[in-house]
């Protein structure tokens, strides 16, 4: 308990159910100490739709449940926690995006890896997903301050 100054997700909320991002916030906001911080980066949607979530989780294999604006703020307001947030366009499988993340040779591991026989398919769905649905999907940041 009130033991960490900082705790890190990193794109993880988004695979977790409504239900068990409430429990994970919570359990940030338990172990942070007053004033600490909560970092978190990850999916956020631009507009309500069932039909999207879908798509993406049949895209990369996960369940996944990302959130719009409105929701993260909530999840994170309702543990106690003052959110502020930043998002932008989703670079994921773009290249120059990739290389930024990765740097040159990561990208080039990355791309070597997804062209794969055995990755081909789902690199290519990956990659027309995220390129279709470029106006409908952002990342967020989000530094949440626990109250001193």
């Amino acid at each position: 308990d009130k033991s960490f100054d900082v705790v890190i997700n990193e794109a993880m909320l988004t695979m977790l159910s409504d239900q068990q991002k409430e429990a994970a916030v919570k359990e940030y906001a338990r172990v942070l100490k007053p004033g600490g911080v909560l970092l978190t980066h990850d999916v956020l949607l631009l507009k309500e739709g069932d039909e999207l979530v879908h798509e993406l989780s049949r895209t990369i294999n996960v369940n996944v449940k990302p959130l719009t604006l409105a929701g993260w703020k909530n999840l994170f307001e309702s543990a106690g926690f003052c959110p502020e947030t930043k998002n932008g366009k989703m670079t994921l499988m773009n290249p120059v995006g990739l290389i930024a993340d990765e740097g040159a040779d990561g990208a080039l591991r990355v791309i070597r890896n997804g062209l794969k026989p055995e990755n081909t398919k789902m690199f290519t769905s990956m990659f027309t997903f995220f390129n279709d649905h470029a106006d409908d999907l952002n990342y967020i940041a989000v530094v949440s301050r626990k109250p001193r």
